[in-house]
């Protein structure tokens, strides 16, 4: 359709009227040629004039050159858009025909690099019933028809989308595989197989019926073992059992609706231009590589918020992509929430499975089933809500019932990917403080809802970022030998091996490090940062503005990770930015401004800074030795982080390998001497001068590491006085302690005295081996902890350490 006929120029007027597309296009490889400067030949597979109007829009819109005008290689003329329909006709001859011809033409001319670019057309994403397998409205189907085509227009219209996939370079085709007619043939097979991957990717494998599909489930030979076990242990008739099971599928099973899908879009796009300033998405052209190459896509966000269900769902959608079943709790089940989130892909799951095997079995065979099927889906592995803004310790189950369903045969490769949801504000913080400070949660209801949307107002910038996927099968192949000897080919469940537990905790670790390696610091999060850093929660505008950009320099010439999300603006703009979320108190004076935090805003601020604390942790760590010493030698700063980063890394879920710490300690050491925080004499580094305003950000670096580090002094002083202890006595007077130190020294972090935190830190003592366990069970100190809590005492302010010796000293005294 190079030329132009009197039909389209009759009809593309009105189909633009009538019409409204989103346009994706998938950035090239590294190695690939940008788009826009190269000669492009589209490939379709619709003929139809409504989806070249489509495409003519996309191209003008993205720079790209018009599909009516028609390329010319060396004065000869070749068609713009070649046409690759499902069956061969007319239409995949000449395109066949084409292919040749341009892969000729490379013959002839070595440095022409002709780029194939696919383009799909979706009209709406239906993915059809599995009864009814032709009647999926989407515009990549052959021809539909002038009058099915002339509905689509009506009634998808406003929902279309026009994917563009990488280009194909005919150039190297060429030269790899030369320029013959079976070179062309191939090319238009691989072509048609890309297309089909396309349709799946964005509209999904076709939806079941939900009373068929439960009725099949227990039909399975894994469930009809589980309820004749069911039969057995209670004593129950099979009648009664299978009705228990069927009642159990009915609670979990999704019902997933591409029309309420549309309508959630829309009402979405709404929402989210009210309560947000924009969505910062990075990451995305991975996922949809994955999708494209028919991975089985399972997304494990951080879970900050309700928000999180539905803006990772809108983004993936947005993305081009099938928006995921999402794994809910089942406290969300309630009238009319309930409905519409299944409808929009939730299932949903109990806290616990303890005790109910039958119940375990039901929705391990649901899971399964979504794998098998293909269906993308989502689970939240902290098992709930962040109070602190930390990464919770994950909850394996949904792991290990992956691993599972890889172990029942899983023929489609599946791929974890992280992902780290941020925002600039989070509408439930002040309801984690009260939950943290001893009230009961709240139980989820309608009336709920309507509070919390009466609380809608502009929450700043939204951020969702895409980590490093992680193949399972690839980890499997890394981890486990002979893993596939486990596999059970067929319906059945496989036995438990005994290599599970284990791999399946070393790969909730890495995707929970995977979260945090593409984490987003923002305006609101850095500032944070560096007021609560200070003395009194306050500092002048010039003062925090220096500090953010400490920040913002580390983050940029010292990268945690490539995925971590750092600001482009400058320091200034992002407290400009801050200071609108009316987060702040800012003072004037006749000398400028002092920007400070009252002490009630400053507790519902860690929560924020707890969100990037990984990020400054071991920078805070070096500065806190470093302003500590005031000189000290850069091997020496190796070693103080090389004893304490394991402890670090269990907490926080550091990513960085113990091998990588030196070369990172030294990186961060030269950062800082470049940026004169110290000066760096060979080997020998000296802090900067009291007097200057490097001295103030070095502290307020040091401060980041500060709350860590008098955490761990409480618990290393206990263990070396207190020993032999029990563990749950342990982790009590810790806590006390914490307590303690917090209300005489103004520590308003929840985390700091949290029961999580601190279990996380003993265990991580544990796994050093710097705890061991007597025949009584009691904990007892090795040598070396003697070591590593005097290291960090020097690191803490004197006055703080005093309180820390004296309250333990206190406790033990009231102990006896």
């Amino acid at each position: 359709m190079t030329a132009v006929s009197w039909s389209y120029a009759l009809l593309k007027h009105p189909i633009r009227w009538m019409t409204r597309a989103m346009t994706i296009i998938d950035k090239p490889e590294a190695d690939q040629a940008d788009i826009t400067s190269v000669p492009v030949v589209y490939v379709m597979r619709s003929n139809a004039k409504s989806d070249f109007a489509i495409l003519q829009r996309a191209a003008r819109e993205n720079n790209l050159p018009d599909p009516q005008q028609p390329l010319y290689i060396n004065g000869k003329s070749f068609d713009r858009v070649l046409l690759l329909p499902e069956r061969d006709d007319s239409a995949s001859a000449r395109a066949l025909s084409q292919f040749q011809a341009l892969l000729e033409a490379h013959q002839a001319d070595p440095q022409l690099d002709v780029q194939l670019l696919p383009v799909g057309v979706f009209w709406g994403r239906k993915p059809g019933q599995e009864a009814h397998a032709g009647n999926a409205m989407t515009g990549d189907l052959d021809n539909p028809g002038h009058l099915r085509k002339f509905w689509l227009i009506m009634f998808s219209g406003r929902q279309v989308l026009c994917r563009m996939s990488r280009p194909v370079s005919l150039g190297q085709m060429s030269r790899q595989s030369g320029a013959d007619y079976r070179i062309a043939h191939k090319l238009a097979r691989v072509a048609r197989v890309h297309f089909v991957r396309m349709r799946y990717a964005v509209a999904g494998p076709k939806l079941s019926d939900r009373n068929e599909l439960m009725n099949q489930l227990l039909e399975t030979p894994a469930l009809k073992k589980a309820i004749k076990d069911e039969q057995r242990s209670n004593k129950a008739d099979e009648a009664q059992a299978v009705k228990k099971a069927k009642g159990y599928l009915n609670e979990i099973a999704a019902n997933y609706s591409e029309t309420l899908v549309r309508i959630l879009d829309r009402f979405m796009t709404w929402m989210w231009s009210r309560i947000y300033n924009g969505i910062d998405v990075r990451g995305a052209d991975e996922v949809r590589k994955l999708a494209q190459q028919g991975h089985e896509i399972i997304y494990v966000p951080c879970h900050r918020s309700h928000m999180d269900y539905l803006l990772l769902s809108y983004v993936i959608y947005k993305q081009g992509l099938v928006p995921p079943h999402i794994a809910a709790g089942v406290n969300l089940n309630f009238f009319p929430v309930g409905s519409i989130f299944r409808r929009g892909g939730a299932f949903f799951i109990r806290r616990s499975f303890r005790g109910n095997k039958l119940y375990s079995s039901v929705f391990r065979e649901y899971l399964c089933w979504l794998f098998q099927k293909g269906y993308p889906v989502e689970y939240f592995t902290e098992g709930g809500r962040s109070r602190t803004g930390r990464l919770l310790p994950p909850k394996t189950g949904m792991f290990a019932m992956t691993v599972q369903g890889m172990l029942r045969g899983q023929q489609r490769p599946i791929s974890i990917v992280p992902v780290y949801l941020g925002y600039e504000h989070v509408m439930e913080v002040a309801t984690y403080l009260k939950e943290l400070k001893g009230k009961n949660k709240e139980k989820e209801s309608l009336f709920q809802v309507l509070k919390s949307v009466t609380k809608l107002k502009n929450f700043g910038q939204g951020f969702v970022t895409f980590g490093s996927p992680i193949d399972l099968k690839a980890y499997l192949d890394k981890h486990v030998d002979d893993w596939q000897r486990s596999v059970t080919r067929g319906a059945e469940e496989p036995e438990r091996p005994s290599w599970l537990t284990p791999t399946v905790n070393g790969l909730a670790e890495k995707v929970m490090r995977g979260i945090n390696d593409c984490a987003a610091a923002n305006s609101v999060n850095l500032t944070a940062l560096a007021l609560l850093s200070s003395e009194h929660n306050a500092l002048t505008r010039e003062e925090l503005i220096a500090q953010i950009n400490v920040y913002l320099n580390l983050l940029r010439e010292v990268p945690y990770t490539h995925h971590v999300n750092v600001p482009e603006q400058s320091a200034d703009e992002l407290l400009s930015l801050a200071l609108r979320t009316d987060k702040f108190e800012v003072q004037d004076d006749s000398m400028g401004q002092v920007i400070s935090l009252h002490a009630a805003n400053a507790i519902a601020m860690t929560y924020y800074r707890n969100n990037v604390l990984h990020l400054m942790i071991l920078p805070g760590v070096i500065a806190s030795l470093i302003h500590a010493k005031q000189e000290v030698n850069v091997t020496t700063i190796v070693e103080r982080c090389s004893a304490v980063y394991p402890m670090l890394q269990a907490e926080l879920f550091l990513s960085h390998d113990d091998s990588d710490l030196d070369t990172w300690v030294r990186a961060i050491v030269e950062e800082f001497d470049r940026q004169q925080l110290v000066s760096l004499d060979g080997e020998t580094v000296r802090a900067a001068n009291r007097e200057t305003a490097a001295w103030l950000q070095l502290k307020l670096l040091a401060g980041s590491a500060s709350e860590t580090l008098q955490r761990y002094a409480i618990v290393l002083e206990l263990l070396q006085q207190a020993q032999p202890i029990k563990r749950a006595e342990l982790e009590r007077q810790s806590i006390t302690l914490a307590e303690r130190l917090s209300s005489i020294h103004g520590i308003d972090a929840p985390e700091f005295y949290d029961k999580k935190v601190m279990t996380s830190f003993i265990a991580s003592l544990k796994a050093q081996s710097l705890l061991q366990v007597n025949d009584d069970g009691d904990q007892v100190a090795a040598p070396e902890i003697g070591a590593l809590s005097d290291d960090i005492d020097e690191l803490l302010d004197p006055t703080i350490l005093q309180t820390i010796r004296q309250s333990v000293q206190q406790l033990m005294v009231s102990a006896d």
